[in-house]
């Protein structure tokens, strides 16, 4: 479960916010601008807000009280309004009847378990109407196995920051080391301490997940391009719901 906490205070400057726009075009490319969407960890509100100025019905919901937080200054700064549920995505009881539910940024693969995994899944596929569509993205094996050996120190925003990963327990895993050093008024720092796990599967298991599901016509594609290329960083996978 990803928990931003002080985190959020830094997550729009360490975004490369360009994919915003990206994973919009993703979207309108897979569904009519008329539709009603989910978005499952919402972050900081970006993408919903630009996919609810291109006239979608966004809703959007995210674990993390901050994060939800910071979307709603981002919606008050761009005078963009809809709705911020705080909810774990594995638990969509209650939602239905969406045109998709999306997913980016890999927050798919903040869930730790096969099982968390599974059940989103299914969740998502009873919060979809007959015929609507989920899309989500994750890391790739290759990307996975690349931040065993990352290591970032330096300054952000006029913050520092020192990102370690490192190899997790489980296969394809890594774990997120990260101390974050923000400046008090006085002039001294204050340092926060976050810890994130993620987690990817190999694309068979995606789709054998979705499958039992019940979801169908599953594409993969990669890094935002129409094919699949075996050098992706990020797997984009796009399921029906039987109509």
């Amino acid at each position: 479960k990803m928990v931003y906490e002080q985190f959020a205070q830094l997550y729009d400057e360490l975004m490369d916010t360009s994919l915003y726009a990206k994973w919009a075009t993703y979207v309108t490319d897979h569904m009519p601008v008329s539709g009603s969407i989910l978005e499952l960890g919402c972050g900081s509100g970006q993408l919903g807000i630009q996919l609810a100025q291109k006239g979608y019905n966004v809703t959007g919901l995210d674990v993390s009280i901050d994060m939800l937080t910071l979307a709603q200054q981002r919606q008050q700064e761009m005078g963009v309004h809809f709705p911020l549920i705080q909810r774990d995505m594995t638990d969509l009881s209650g939602f239905d009847h969406f045109s998709a539910v999306i997913s980016f940024n890999d927050s798919f693969c903040y869930l730790r378990q096969p099982a968390d995994l599974r059940a989103v899944l299914k969740q998502s596929y009873y919060a979809l109407r007959a015929g609507g569509v989920l899309m989500f993205d994750v890391h790739s094996v290759q990307k996975m196995e690349s931040f065993a050996n990352y290591s970032y120190h330096g300054e952000v925003n006029g913050q520092l920051l020192v990102w370690d990963s490192y190899a997790g327990e489980e296969p394809l895993s890594c774990k997120h080391d990260i101390r974050i050093f923000l400046q008090r008024e006085d002039g001294l720092y204050e340092r926060y301490d976050e810890c994130h796990y993620e987690r990817t599967y190999p694309i068979a298991v995606y789709q054998e997940l979705l499958a039992e599901a019940g979801f169908v016509d599953v594409e993969v594609t990669g890094d935002f391009l129409p094919s699949l290329l075996p050098e992706a960083d990020r797997w984009f996978f796009k399921a029906v719901k039987k109509g």
